[in-house]
């Protein structure tokens, strides 16, 4: 038998777990042409196709998914040695894909980045910034940063870091000229600024005993982004709902004020999400613990 490396392995799984040649040589720092060499090659060794290749995707064959099946356990015992052999000089390498939300992710990770990777310099961070959840497997992340709930997906493992806490505000001309809600169902007259990646009732439902009528709030502009919505909000175009580092630097300044103080919005959890793997490795552990120490212990609730 043709005998392969574990590098091929590596990129088999690779393309296996993104989908992709393209994003498997992004995970693996590596080019689209080497990778398809490598799969060429362990194809040619293993004397069956693993992958078929069209124009547009991929798909992977029956003998292909039993052997990523296989492969997956073997790379899972290798990290776990190699990670007991660590022990005591534990180091971040290698390539490490990080997702969080836009406005999170300019305000809060990419100040603080730099002093994690001054402490790893062996390590390559590629730190993706967009308001939607990205799918782990599919886009190769290792962590990904997530404000709201965790998400009941058996595949994934989340990490309460700690909690955000939340505001209603407005701007100082929108309340003069309408005036300043005091209850929900004033608030009911006035133009709210939707977060589109929420339901009305997911957003604002906290404020009612019945959580259907928040579907009343009249809502005639909606954004996926909060850093959009709190210029809208200071722009005086409606009362908005946001997390606190959003909005107060604003609210510090006057450009915006707190309304209806005494409904406190829940806070919203922050969490950093892996994919569920018995082998984590160190850049993720040191990253997570990195995350907790620079925005846990009501760093982000005041």
């Amino acid at each position: 038998m043709e005998q392969y490396d574990l590098i091929s392995l590596r990129a088999f799984v690779a393309v296996v777990e993104t989908g992709s040649f393209v994003r498997a040589a992004e995970q693996l720092d590596a080019s689209t042409a080497a990778i398809s060499r490598r799969i060429a090659m362990l194809e040619q060794a293993l004397g069956s196709q693993l992958i078929n290749r069209t124009t547009r995707r991929i798909d992977i064959t029956e003998a292909g998914r039993r052997f990523y099946e296989d492969v997956v356990n073997v790379m899972q015992l290798l990290g776990e040695a190699e990670e007991r052999v660590r022990i005591g000089r534990e180091a971040a390498t290698g390539i490490m894909r990080v997702a969080a939300p836009l406005s999170f992710g300019i305000e809060r990770v990419a100040p603080v980045l730099p002093e994690f990777m001054r402490r790893h310099p062996a390590l390559k961070v590629q730190l993706l910034l967009e308001d939607r959840y990205t799918d782990l497997h599919g886009e190769a992340i290792d962590v990904a940063i997530r404000i709201g709930t965790a998400l009941p997906d058996s595949s994934l493992v989340a990490v309460r870091i700690d909690s955000i806490a939340r505001v209603l505000c407005a701007a100082p001309g929108y309340l003069d000229k309408h005036g300043e809600p005091r209850t929900p169902e004033e608030l009911k007259q006035h133009y709210c600024l939707h977060y589109s990646l929420l339901s009305l009732r997911d957003e604002w439902g906290f404020l009612f005993e019945d959580p259907a009528e928040a579907a009343e709030i009249k809502s005639l502009l909606s954004v996926n982004n909060a850093e959009a919505l709190k210029e809208c909000a200071i722009g005086g175009m409606g009362i908005t709902l946001l997390p606190r580092f959003v909005v107060e630097d604003a609210l510090a300044d006057g450009r915006l004020r707190q309304v209806m103080a005494t409904y406190s919005p829940p806070s919203s959890g922050l969490f950093a999400v892996r994919p569920s793997r018995r082998y984590v490795p160190a850049r993720v552990r040191l990253f997570i613990d990195f995350l907790r120490e620079s925005f846990g212990g009501e760093k982000l609730r005041a």
